[in-house]
């Protein structure tokens, strides 16, 4: 199944002209001047080739970026896809099939998820996380080009939807890039919501493809749900009351058969905060798109930014359901504004309520950036489309200069947190591949059917890792931490090597097993790391290891160097730790 149905192939740049060419909006503005019609669509500047490079080059540095870090590597709930391709294999009935794509997965029914993965496996023979992710992240482009289309429109020039390409299209995203489930889950389920809502808005009636894209937003994520009262509220706001019927009676079944055999996910703490804190986190998940820029308190930029964006969005929501109520008729830009908008701030306001439990500041992690960005687009170019028609060119300039600041500045502030994600992902997939004393793998045969090792910077120092060290040191760790449950190691001289999977790792070596482990490299502090993302790590780590990770014994400590050319050194480090081999036991459905 292709989640991006609908568009021809939004995974080709050089034909977003003809994904463009639409019918004018009925709504839009039009008069004459010295006896010639004019309409918004006329006071645009065109579209001619530059506007589709300029759109394309975030794209293409995102693409760029992705292909350089991405791993064919599960992430936590990754292996579920795995799962269900065996419950899938061992049902005998038609039913047993269904259950297997439709069984709940924590809250949600990953039903888009796991197609896709038993699509993967069909054509592939193997199930590859990569191709996953490409998936998920290609919805972006989706998402960019309706924006496009919703600016044309409004008679504005196409390179007014630059801000939006800056938003959609950077390292904020790095969490949700690199995990083939989460790329798939929640970047398709906004994409999917924002196309139902752009048909409700500019299509004259309810048509089955917006329903279609409703049930498939449903069958993605569980904030996917939130079309159905959205889509409600806008038919009736159109007065389409044979389309708000037709609506009503696919949304009662659609929920029913959602909620069969729907049981409370183990696992998740309860919601814990006050009224007061689940405001705020609220109020700074909106705003976690500032969090890319490096300097001051990522949360109080975050806070801020949330606080002056919703405040903004809302009052605007507010103007415009005012005038309707007073008889204004709403142009399609303005029920995809108070559609958008609304889906957004309703999901930043579930997710604070329900993930509270976690503490205010998770509210601002990566895979939430999606909404946050996307509100900033969403309100930025609706100020400029309605509200300074006449000026929309330097609102659309002064959205791309902040645009262009925070695409800048992620790819320096998030590189760290790429460069860890597939050192863990690494070091993951070492660890149960290689669980003996020798370089031998253990992985199963039925693992070994569904999915293939990835190429990893360790293929080559396989000799090196279990060959005997000597004894005496040859690098030292600084700190030596142990606190609940968690061994927490420091050096301050080990070499910045890199980028990607240079540097500094871990290696445990007991009398039955080694561990491979990844390290997090001390940041330079250099503001030249600003602009020069190469520059961001200076000398020493810091790494953490808990005993859950660890098989019960005592294990000898090295330092493992890997050099940009693949050279890898082993450095013991004459250091001890000891494991009870306690296991963290986490509870879930799946």
């Amino acid at each position: 199944m292709n989640p991006i149905s609908g568009l021809k192939d939004p995974g080709r740049v050089g034909d977003l002209s003809k994904q463009m060419a639409v019918t004018p909006d009925p709504t839009a503005f039009s008069g004459k001047i010295k006896g010639r019609t004019l309409t918004t669509r006329s006071l645009s500047t065109g579209s001619g080739g530059l506007s589709y490079i300029l759109l394309a080059l975030p794209v293409l540095v995102f693409g760029a970026v992705f292909f350089r870090y991405a791993l064919d590597i599960a992430k936590w709930d990754d292996h579920v896809l795995k799962v269900f391709l065996l419950n899938f294999e061992k049902a005998d009935t038609f039913f047993g099939k269904v259950d297997a794509i439709v069984r709940q997965h924590n809250e949600h029914r990953i039903i888009l998820d796991r197609l896709a993965a038993g699509l993967d496996f069909l054509l592939f023979g193997k199930l590859n996380y990569v191709h996953l992710m490409v998936v998920g992240n290609l919805t972006l482009v989706g998402l960019l080009i309706l924006f496009a289309r919703a600016l044309r429109r409004a008679g504005l020039a196409l390179w007014t939807a630059l801000p939006v390409s800056l938003l959609l299209f950077n390292l904020s995203h790095w969490e949700n890039m690199y995990w083939g489930m989460a790329a798939l889950q929640n970047f398709s389920v906004v994409f999917l919501v924002v196309t139902a809502l752009y048909r409700f808005a500019f299509r004259p009636s309810l048509d089955w493809q917006t329903v279609v894209l409703a049930l498939l937003a449903t069958a993605t994520s569980g904030n996917g749900l939130v079309i159905w009262p959205l889509g409600l509220g806008l038919l009736l706001l159109k007065k389409d009351f044979p389309g708000t019927m037709r609506w009503l009676l696919a949304a009662v079944l659609c929920i029913r058969i959602y909620f069969v055999g729907y049981q409370k996910p183990p696992g998740n703490p309860p919601p814990k905060g006050s009224l007061a804190e689940v405001l705020e986190g609220w109020l700074a998940f909106n705003g976690a798109g500032a969090e890319a820029f490096p300097f001051g308190n990522p949360y109080t930029l975050s806070l801020g930014l949330g606080a002056a964006l919703t405040a903004l969005t809302v009052l605007l929501l507010l103007i415009r359901l005012r005038q309707f109520l007073r008889g204004r008729v709403l142009s399609g830009w303005d029920l995809l504004f108070l559609g958008v908008g609304s889906f957004v701030l309703g999901t930043g306001l579930i997710v604070a309520y329900s993930r509270a439990g976690f503490g205010l500041e998770t509210l601002i992690t990566s895979r939430y950036k999606i909404y946050s960005l996307l509100l900033l687009a969403l309100t930025g170019t609706y100020v400029a489309a309605e509200f300074f028609r006449k000026k929309a060119g330097l609102v659309s300039l002064a959205m791309i200069g902040f645009s262009f600041l925070l695409a800048l500045f992620s790819y320096s502030s998030y590189l760290d947190d790429t460069v860890f994600l597939r050192k863990y992902l690494s070091t993951m997939q070492f660890n149960w591949t290689y669980t003996q004393n020798r370089p031998v793998s253990t992985i199963d045969a039925t693992t070994r059917r569904l999915v293939n090792p990835a190429p990893a910077f360790y293929d080559a120092c396989l000799p090196e890792l279990f060959t005997a060290w000597k004894n005496e040191p040859t690098a030292s760790l600084d700190t030596l931490i142990i606190a609940n449950r968690t061994f927490t190691l420091q050096s301050a001289t080990s070499p910045a090597l890199g980028v990607r999977d240079e540097g500094a790792y871990l290696l445990a070596r007991s009398a039955q097993r080694i561990y491979l482990l990844p390290t997090r490299q001390n940041l330079s502090g250099s503001r030249r790391a600003w602009l020069q993302p190469g520059r961001i790590f200076g000398p020493g780590f810091t790494a953490q290891i808990t005993e859950a990770e660890l098989d019960k014994g005592r294990y000898d400590l090295a330092v493992l160097l890997v050099e940009a050319n693949g050279r890898c050194r082993l450095q013991p480090t004459g250091k001890v730790i000891t494991s009870s081999g306690q296991k963290n036991e986490i509870e879930k459905n799946w």
